[in-house]
């Protein structure tokens, strides 16, 4: 994922890093909406990127702006930015965010949804100049009011896209490390097997073969652990499917074509029966 933390780098973390300079080029942070599959890492990309500035990290679900009072939501998103202004400099993080800003109707049945949106457009226009950096993160980006995309409300759509060959190497050698493990690993070949998974699907990989082998050290009753061997994580990897189908990924790359049609990669796909 090295151009994904590259752009993520040079257009974000740099820019809050050097302030001075970056006010005398008058260049401020964008806020963005990360989109793809599920499990690639959307949230834990925001948890490490407030983790490298060092600013306070505030995460928002649904269900934490939910309120069964008329107006009480549109209330919560209010104090919500207020609060993180008050706690700015701050990364705002929105997880599920179309949940948070689904698409205006303009029927009387939806109006208290059409309010809710329009007080998210109201709060993040411009939020950065309140020390509010706005990250957000959905599978489902064709779900979001229009409006909300726009320059000054979400400046950048990111595609996360399913690890490649190399990031599955790293997601074994870097969670192997931390195991007891045999030194003889095929770390290449493992990643080869994963072709089509996703970060999650790899992680639960290796805590299944972790958990094969706690269950056999505490059977043999000795004190030292017995290590996950190359032979398990194969055997667990054949009798596991990747939990994004193929076609749920043609769909993602058909969105991605509409949002983000020329990023480098992007494969335009028709839906129809090929």
């Amino acid at each position: 994922m090295n151009e994904l933390k590259n752009f993520v780098t040079e257009g974000f973390i740099n820019v809050l890093k050097n302030r001075k300079y970056a006010g005398i080029y008058g260049i401020k942070p964008p806020s963005m909406l990360f989109y793809g599959p599920a499990g690639c890492g959307k949230t834990f990309f925001a948890e490490k990127m407030a983790e490298e500035i060092g600013i306070d990290f505030m995460k928002v679900i649904p269900d934490d702006l939910a309120c069964t009072w008329v107006h009480g939501t549109q209330q919560k998103i209010g104090e919500l930015f207020k609060m993180a202004e008050r706690r700015a400099p701050v990364l705002l993080f929105f997880d599920e965010f179309d949940a948070m800003v689904p698409k205006r109707t303009g029927g009387e049945t939806n109006q208290h949804y059409d309010s809710e949106v329009n007080e998210f457009l109201c709060c993040l226009g411009n939020a950065s100049d309140r020390g509010i950096y706005v990250l957000a993160a959905t599978n489902h980006p064709e779900r979001i009011d229009r409006a909300v995309l726009r320059t000054g409300r979400i400046d950048e759509m990111v595609y996360i896209d399913m690890p490649d060959k190399e990031a599955r190497k790293g997601l074994f050698s870097l969670s192997l490390s931390k195991l007891p493990s045999e030194k003889c690993i095929d770390i290449n070949h493992l990643a080869e097997l994963t072709e089509g998974y996703n970060c999650s699907d790899i992680s639960y990989i290796i805590q299944s073969a972790a958990r094969v082998m706690f269950n056999a050290t505490i059977k043999e009753g000795t004190d030292k652990c017995l290590p996950i061997s190359q032979t398990l994580l194969e055997e667990v990897i054949r009798s596991k499917s990747p939990s994004v189908s193929g076609k749920d990924l043609r769909e993602y790359e058909r969105v991605r074509s509409v949002f983000s049609p020329k990023d480098k990669g992007c494969r335009h796909v028709s839906i129809g029966f090929i």
